[in-house]
Parts: structure tokens; C-alpha cells; sequence
């Protein structure tokens, strides 16, 4: 599970925006739980990647596909699993009351045929006033609830939609709609009933509007609806994901589509180390691609805005792509599966009165309670470590944090500006660095990642290119050459 920190740390939600070409809730739900969720199973994997491929082979059968999602739609609100979630809570209602409203209607019926036209005609007029009476009642308690049924009458419809289509390499997840279907057989079945009344004003809507008003034929089949999914509900969760399986693929098929060049990874095992050729970051306009492979963990140091920070949320969003969509944007993905945790675009907690410090501490913490637990082995991320404190109890506690991240357990990517540390843990970390070109009235990057520690410093230069007063800058330079020759700060 991709934690919220980690999420937002990498802009994921952005991420998402960029893959998300689905045309149904069904289908941008499944996607978004599919991107949260990253999957240790391969042959999930292997499904979607081979129904993206025939996807993106046979254009005929994408639209037809992707015309049945349109038809479904969008739920701006609520999520789909939450309907189903709804239907569940109903109290579940007795027919008996609107059962005895047709019995009071047809004796009435045949009081007026056979025993006296009078009385019999008062009896239908208290008949329908019943019905309409009761009828109102008991609709105004479920009418909120029909949108939860139509929901799901639309997901059956079209997965007989999408069997019918006879599209080959959908057989497995047509047999899957099939089985799935057999439950709901008596859901679609005269699922018009309960259509909302009056929809297009014509003279068919009206008179249903008055038969179920008098028959309450509508809430009738609201209960035996809510009842069946009630009993099914793990199906009507199955088909949910089935049919989000599916749009989910495509929306992958077009994202590759979209892309200049991916790669599908490879998972390795027996291995903690990540290999990767020319990845770069989705959403970055001509982005700068690198490469790397790690042989242990890796500390980046370069200058301000020299480009760690986008090279770590590049290999930890590719990460996620290739766990979870089956895609890298590299020319090669080579890793064992991860649990992926990041510490990097922290702020203050206002609403917990937590100081930046106390927030950049407890979210090292889960990090390395992470790597304490058994099963998978974290990939970790970790942006200018303990950047909320004083530099000496930085350097202190940043270095036994990362040390303490040396284990068979994790894979550390961690950027910093404290230079100390590229000797400090060069034992357990391997030095990258990012470089700069600066002149006098500018500095230029080139993005490209360097190996070994960086020999540069630039945040004073980049002081004189923003436009500062020249005596600012001249003596924070003097300033910093005292404590670099000197070993302390001039007063």
C-alpha cells in the first residue's frame, strides 16, 4: 500500500491525472486503487500487460469496449464500491404492506363487477388512496437508494454488453462476467421498474408514474433487489473489479501509447540492487534521463535545484509504475518487488500542533519501523534528512538513521546537502552527485547524474544571479571561506 506520505510526497495524484483515460468510475476507481496498491503477484501483472498489448492492437475492439464503459458513466461523488456499501446498510423492508395494497385494489375490482357498482367504486377510490398514501411513505425512506441500484443494474448490462461483443482475448474475463452474472440475473431482470419516474415527460413515463404509484410495483422490486445483493455481495464486489480490470487496461494501453519510449519491467529476486536505463519523469516536458545501478544504497549531493530531489521522485514513481501498471518509463526496469515508502516534501502539522522537526522525525520513524517487519524489502526515499534541525545534531542523527537503513531489508535513496556524510557513510553508501556550470549572471544545469560525492557549492552564486546586494554576497562568501579554512564562524 502506497501511505498517504508517499502519495503525496511524489505527486501522485498527478500521476494518476496523466494515466486516467477511463470513461467510467468503474474503471478511475479501479486505477487509483491499483496505483495505491502495488501487487507481489506477477501474474496479475501479466493479465493486465497482455490485454493492454491486445488493446492496443485492435482498435476496433477498444472502441467498442470503451463505448460501453461511456454508456455507464461517471459518479462525480460517490464511489461505486460505496453503493454497493449503501445497499448493504438498507434496513431490508417487507413487501406485505404493498402486497395487501393489490389485494384491497382487486377486491375492490370485483366488488364492483359483482356485488354493487357503488360501493365497489368508494372502495377503489380508498384503494388508490391507500396506495398513493402508503406509496409515498414507504418511497420516501429508499428513494435516496435507487441511484445505488441503478448503479449496479448498469455495471450487469454492460457486462453483457461486453460478452456479447465476442471479443477473443477477453474470454477469461468474459467467463469471469458470466459466472459473476449468474447472481445478478434477477437484478437486470424488469430493473425499469425502478427507472426515477418521469424522465423524459412522454406519456409512457406518466402512466408508469401512476401504476407505481397504485401497483408499487418499484418498491417492490427495490427490496428484492437490495435482498439478492445483499446475499451477493462479494460478486457484486467481483464485479466491480473485473470490469475495472478491464478499462484499467486500456487506460494503460493509451498511456504507453502516449509515451516516447517504456519499458516493461523485470522482477528479479536473491537481489536487493535496482537497475535502470534512460528513466525519466511523466510529467516533466523534455525531461533529462539517467541511469543507474545501485550496488547498495545511494547518497546524492549537488547544489540547490541541481535536480536530486526529481531524480529520487523519478525512480520511486517508476517504482510504483512498474509494481503496479506493469510499466517503467526507461528503456530498462531491472528490481526485485518493494514496499515503497518516501520522507520528502514535508510540512508543518497545524492541526496536531507538530512542529516541521516533529513531522520530518515520525516519518523517518514508519520508515524504519517498515523495515522492521518481515515480508517484502522497502525501497526508501528520503530527501535532505533532518533538514528541521541544527547542523551538528543533523549531521549526528542523519547519519545513524541512514546507517541503520544499511540492512538486506531496505534499499535507501537519500539526498542531502551535508557534504560530511558522503565520508561519513561511504562504507555503506554509494556517492552520486548532480553538477552545475556558473558564470556571472547565471547557472546552468544539466541534470545528468555524476558519480561520486559533489565538489561544488552554489547557493551564494545563485544569490548574485537572483540580483542580491553585492556586499551581501561578498561577505557571506568571506564568511563561509573563514569557517572552510578556519574550522569555525567569524563574528
Amino acid at each position: 500500500m502506497i501511505d498517504d506520505i508517499t502519495w503525496n510526497d511524489l505527486g501522485m495524484d498527478e500521476v494518476f491525472k496523466c494515466i486516467n483515460n477511463t470513461n467510467s468510475s468503474v474503471g478511475q476507481e479501479y486505477l487509483y486503487k491499483m496505483l495505491r496498491e502495488p501487487v507481489a503477484d506477477a501474474e496479475k501483472l501479466h493479465e493486465l500487460d497482455r490485454l493492454a498489448d491486445e488493446f492496443t492492437a485492435n482498435e476496433k475492439e477498444r472502441i467498442t469496449i470503451q463505448k460501453i464503459f461511456m454508456n455507464m458513466g461517471k459518479s462525480r461523488k460517490i464511489a461505486v464500491t460505496d453503493y454497493i456499501g449503501y445497499i448493504m446498510d438498507i434496513e431490508q423492508g417487507s413487501n406485505i404492506v404493498h402486497y395487501l395494497a393489490w389485494v384491497f385494489l382487486i377486491a375492490s375490482i370485483l366488488v364492483t363487477v359483482l356485488v354493487t357498482p357503488v360501493l365497489g367504486i368508494w372502495l377503489i377510490i380508498a384503494s388508490v388512496a391507500f396506495s398513493i398514501i402508503t406509496y409515498y411513505k414507504y418511497k420516501a425512506k429508499i428513494e435516496n437508494y435507487f441511484k445505488c441500484i441503478n448503479v449496479i443494474v448498469k455495471m450487469a448490462l454492460a457486462s453483457e454488453d461486453i460478452c456479447e461483443s465476442n471479443i477473443s482475448f477477453l474470454e477469461p474475463e468474459c467467463n469471469r462476467l458470466k459466472e459473476i452474472l449468474k447472481s445478478f440475473s434477477k437484478v437486470t431482470k424488469g430493473s425499469w421498474m425502478i427507472e426515477s419516474g418521469n424522465v423524459d415527460g412522454s406519456i409512457g413515463e406518466v402512466v408508469l408514474d401512476y401504476l407505481r404509484m397504485i401497483t408499487h410495483m418499484d418498491i417492490v422490486k427495490f427490496n428484492k433487489m437490495t435482498k439478492l445483493i445483499t446475499a451477493k455481495s462479494e460478486d457484486a464486489y467481483n464485479l466491480v473489479d473485473t470490469l475495472g480490470f478491464i478499462e484499467t487496461s486500456i487506460a494503460v494501453a493509451s498511456f504507453r501509447e502516449s509515451l516516447p519510449f517504456y519499458c516493461k519491467p523485470e522482477f528479479v529476486e536473491n537481489t536487493n540492487n535496482l537497475s535502470v536505463k534512460e528513466v525519466y519523469h511523466p510529467l516533466i516536458d523534455n525531461p533529462v534521463c539517467n541511469s543507474i545501478t545501485t550496488k547498495g544504497n545511494v547518497l546524492l549531493t549537488g547544489s540547490n535545484a541541481s535536480g536530486k530531489s526529481t531524480f529520487l521522485k523519478t525512480i520511486a514513481i517508476n517504482s510504483i509504475l512498474a509494481q503496479t501498471i506493469g510499466t517503467s518509463l526507461s528503456k530498462e526496469y531491472i528490481a526485485p518487488v518493494y514496499r515503497i515508502y518516501s520522507s520528502m516534501a514535508l510540512r508543518d502539522d497545524l492541526a496536531n500542533s507538530d512542529s516541521y522537526y516533529i513531522v520530518e522525525i515520525k516519518s523517518l520513524k514508519r520508515i524504519l519501523d517498515a523495515v522492521g517487519k518481515k515480508g517484502i524489502p522497502v525501497l526508501c526515499f528520503i530527501d535532505e534528512v533532518l533538514r528541521g534541525t541544527n547542523t551538528v545534531e543533523r549531521i549526528a542523527a542523519s547519519s545513524e538513521i541512514l546507517k541503520n537503513l544499511n540492512t538486506d531489508r531496505a534499499l535507501c535513496f537519500a539526498a542531502t546537502h551535508d557534504i560530511e556524510l558522503t565520508t561519513i557513510l561511504k562504507d555503506c553508501y554509494s556517492n552520486y552527485h548532480f553538477q552545475e556550470e556558473v558564470t556571472e549572471d547565471e547557472v546552468k544545469f544539466d541534470y545528468k547524474l555524476y558519480a561520486g560525492p559533489a565538489t561544488t557549492r552554489n547557493a551564494i552564486k545563485l544569490l548574485n544571479v537572483i540580483g542580491y546586494d553585492k556586499n551581501i554576497i561578498k561577505g557571506a562568501e568571506q564568511r563561509a571561506m573563514h569557517f572552510l579554512t578556519d574550522g569555525n564562524w567569524k563574528s
